[in-house]
C-alpha cells in the first residue's frame, strides 16, 4: 500500500530524525555565516536556504510516511519522467559557468540531476535485488545496467562530471555489496580505467585546469589555483578552536570563493577550528552508523540496497567536498549534504533520509 492507516508517529526513527535536524541546523548556521554581510545584514541566500530547509523537512516527513516499497514498485514511471527532465535540460536548460544543468523558473532554479539521485538509487534497489554472483558475469551485469546508461550520459553531457562520477561509484558500491566474482571485478576496473582515459580526452579546458591545479595549486595562484589556496588558508587560520562565529577573515572579507556552496566546510573550520570540523565529521559518522544499523535489521534485500546506496551517496559527497577544501581532490563542484547552500540538494537528501526512515519504520514488516 502507498500509506497504511495505522502508521503512527511513534514508529518514526527518533535517533535518525534528531541527527537529520542537527545537520540542518549546522547547515543553516554555516550558510548564514558564509552569506552574512555587516553592511547588508541577513543575506537573501540565507532566507532562501531557510525556505528550502522548511521544504526539505516536509519532503523528509512525506517520504517517511510513503511506503518505500511503493517507490520501488513504480520506479520505472519516475525513471521515464526523470530522463525526460534531463533531456529537457540538455536542450533548453539554463547555462551557468559553462554548464547546462538547471531549469530556470524565475525566482529559483531546479537541478534535475540532483533529483535523479533519488531515482538512480531506487533503480539500483529494483535492478539488483535478485542479483546472484554465481549466475551473473560481466555481460549480464552490463545488460542489467543498460537502463542506467541514458541518465548517466545525459548528466555527463551537461557537463556535470561530479554527479556522473557519483552515479558510477554508487553503482560500483552496490555491486560490491551484492558480491561479484574477482575476474568480473578486475574486468570492471579495467573498463573504468579506459573510461577515465576517454573522459580526460573530452574534458573542457577549465576542467583539465582543475585537475592540474589539484596537483600543483601554486602553478596558477590567481586563477584556477585560487580556490584551493584560499580554502587552505581559511582552514589553517582557524587553528584548534577557530576565530568565532562570523569572525572568519577569509570568509567575511570575501577572499574565499563559493564559500556558501563548495567551500562551506572551510568556513566552518575557520570559525570553529579543528574542533568544530571534527564534531561535524563525528555527526556524519553517527548518521552512517545508524543507517548501517537499519540495513542490518531490515529483512528485505532491496531495502538493504537502498540503505547502502544512500549511505554511499552521503559519504561520497561529504568526503569529496571535505577533500576538495584541503586540496586532496580536484574541485568538482560537489556540495556537502545538508550543509552547503542549494534547494535541489536539500530536497534530494531530505527525501533520501525520508526513505531511510520509511525503511526503519517498516523494518520488521509490520507496516
Amino acid at each position: 500500500m502507498f500509506i497504511k492507516n495505522k502508521l503512527s508517529l511513534k514508529y518514526f526513527d527518533i535517533f535518525l530524525t534528531i541527527i537529520y535536524f542537527i545537520l540542518l541546523v549546522v547547515g543553516l548556521l554555516a550558510v548564514y555565516s558564509a552569506s552574512y554581510s555587516p553592511a547588508e545584514g541577513v543575506s537573501s541566500l540565507y532566507i532562501r536556504q531557510f525556505y528550502w530547509l522548511i521544504l526539505g523537512i516536509i519532503t523528509y516527513l512525506l517520504f517517511s510516511i510513503i511506503n518505500y516499497r511503493f517507490l520501488i514498485q513504480y520506479i520505472y514511471i519516475l525513471y521515464i519522467l526523470g530522463v525526460l527532465l534531463l533531456m529537457y535540460v540538455l536542450l533548453t536548460g539554463y547555462i551557468s559557468m559553462g554548464a547546462q544543468r538547471w531549469i530556470d523558473f524565475g525566482p529559483f532554479r531546479m537541478q534535475p540531476s540532483e533529483f535523479f539521485k533519488i531515482i538512480w538509487i531506487i533503480m539500483l534497489g529494483r535492478l539488483f535485488s535478485d542479483f546472484n554472483k554465481e549466475k551473473l558475469g560481466i555481460i549480464k551485469i552490463v545488460i542489467k545496467s543498460l537502463l542506467l546508461l541514458p541518465p548517466f550520459l545525459l548528466v555527463f553531457l551537461q557537463p556535470d562530471l561530479g554527479t556522473a562520477g557519483i552515479f558510477v561509484l554508487i553503482w560500483g558500491v552496490v555491486l560490491l555489496f551484492r558480491g561479484i566474482k574477482l575476474r568480473t571485478l578486475i574486468t570492471l576496473i579495467l573498463l573504468s580505467i579506459m573510461l577515465l582515459i576517454l573522459v580526460w580526452g573530452n574534458l573542457h579546458d577549465y576542467q583539465r585546469a582543475r585537475v592540474i591545479t589539484f596537483i600543483n595549486p601554486t602553478s596558477d595562484p590567481f586563477g584556477s589555483g585560487y580556490h584551493i589556496i584560499q580554502s587552505k588558508v581559511a582552514i589553517g587560520s582557524g587553528g584548534i578552536f577557530g576565530k568565532g562565529f562570523l569572525k572568519g577573515t577569509q570568509s567575511q572579507l570575501n577572499f574565499l570563493p563559493e564559500k556558501h556552496t563548495d567551500f562551506v566546510f572551510s568556513v566552518i573550520c575557520e570559525e570553529f577550528g579543528f574542533i568544530g570540523g571534527g564534531i561535524l565529521i563525528v555527526i556524519f559518522l553517527i548518521l552512517f552508523y545508524r543507517i548501517i544499523q537499519i540495513a542490518l535489521i531490515t529483512k528485505e534485500v532491496n531495502a538493504k540496497i537502498l540503505c547502502v546506496s544512500i549511505m554511499s551517496l552521503i559519504f561520497l559527497q561529504t568526503f569529496i567536498n571535505m577533500a576538495m577544501t584541503v586540496g586532496l581532490m580536484p574541485v568538482v563542484g560537489i556540495p556537502m549534504p545538508f550543509i552547503s547552500y542549494g534547494g535541489s540538494a536539500m530536497i534530494t537528501f531530505s527525501s533520501l533520509m525520508g526513505v531511510i526512515n520509511s525503511i526503519s519504520i517498516r523494518r520488521f514488516n509490520r507496516l
